[in-house]
């Protein structure tokens, strides 16, 4: 087995890759597509505090194209937290 292999075996062992599929947030504190190779990083504790749907939008990378397609239909709950996050509250 070499290197690149036993790093994604060890990966699938630990926490799953995640990514933020929210809206840029003010100030730089979120950006789109941020991924999160190791859990999700201590400094967005408070954030996801004060704005619990930043929470709903980061998912496992194999989720991705589900909850894209989820955020652009009216009516699901990703479409909501996603508007939300926009501040048109929804």
């Amino acid at each position: 087995m070499n290197s690149i292999e036993n790093e994604d075996q060890q990966q699938t062992q630990r926490e799953p890759i995640r990514i933020y599929l929210g809206p840029n947030l003010r100030g730089g504190q979120l950006l789109q597509a941020t991924v999160f190779r190791s859990g999700i990083p201590s400094y967005l504790t408070p954030l996801m505090a004060e704005q619990p749907d930043v929470a709903e939008l980061i998912v496992p990378v194999e989720e991705m194209t589900t909850v894209q397609e989820r955020i652009l239909q009216a009516g699901t709950a990703e479409y909501t937290v996603y508007q939300r996050l926009l501040g048109k509250g929804i």
